[in-house]
């Protein structure tokens, strides 16, 4: 039985010093937890943490261990994989060209089409094997980022900053995860996305303020918010290809 991926994060302190209150977190495979908070929260600060499982050296102190992955991968830095919402190529190569080396750099057992068909399902317009990276599309080249880190990379625990901000199908970014079992973090500013994930971590201070998990009534508040949503992509759906809505 294969084992699961566990994170655990044990308290640092806030900007002033302060201890944090929660003692320790663990996460496991299969989770999407959504980081929140207002601006200078401390939300990317818990992210580079997590990124290079600090073990104290950080401005925060948090220690942050992961169990359950190839030790190869975590000694490697490849266990942990972060896309953020500025994120671009500047490689010469085709789609092709850029899954083909890396899948042979990481000695992958991978299909490249699964690669693209995946990267497909979560941009907004489809791109071809043979397309240029430079010519890829913000959200285009994070779908890339996200099937690659996933099905090539095989990074077990993912991090995704602003996830609403980075053109891709967000909803279908996250049944990608789950289904693939990853461990996945989401900064985010987006209501539908925090009320999605099985947990919340609130911020404030530069610490870790509160662990929500989500609850029944708040899993049938993301629905009502999903059906607004669906009918607001319609309308800029129909704008786009010059309807009138009128």
């Amino acid at each position: 039985m294969p084992k699961m991926t566990t994170m655990k994060i044990e308290a640092g302190t806030d900007k002033s010093g302060a201890a944090e209150s929660y003692g320790a977190l663990s996460f496991h495979g299969g989770q999407v937890v959504a980081i929140c908070g207002p601006t200078g929260s401390g939300k990317t600060r818990l992210l580079s943490d997590m990124e290079r499982l600090s073990q104290g050296d950080s401005p925060t102190r948090r220690k942050v261990s992961l169990t359950g992955v190839d030790e190869k991968l975590v000694e490697s830095g490849f266990a942990v994989g972060r896309i953020s919402q500025t994120m671009q190529f500047f490689l010469d190569l085709s789609v092709d060209q850029f899954i083909e080396m890396h899948v042979a750099a990481r000695s992958a057992n991978t299909d490249k089409s699964a690669v693209i068909n995946a990267a497909n399902n979560l941009a907004g317009e489809p791109m071809s094997g043979s397309q240029p990276l430079a010519t890829l599309s913000g959200g285009q080249a994070r779908a890339l980022m996200v099937a690659d880190l996933v099905l090539v990379a095989n990074a077990p625990v993912l991090l995704i900053d602003e996830i609403e901000n980075a053109g891709i199908d967000r909803h279908a970014a996250l049944e990608f995860l789950v289904k693939e079992n990853r461990l996945v973090f989401l900064a985010t500013h987006d209501p539908l996305i925090a009320l999605r994930a099985h947990k919340r971590l609130i911020l404030g201070e530069g610490a870790i303020k509160q662990v929500i998990e989500t609850s029944p009534g708040e899993l049938q508040t993301a629905a009502k918010l999903e059906a607004t949503e669906r009918e607001v992509k319609e309308l800029r759906r129909r704008l786009r290809y010059g309807e009138s809505l009128g």
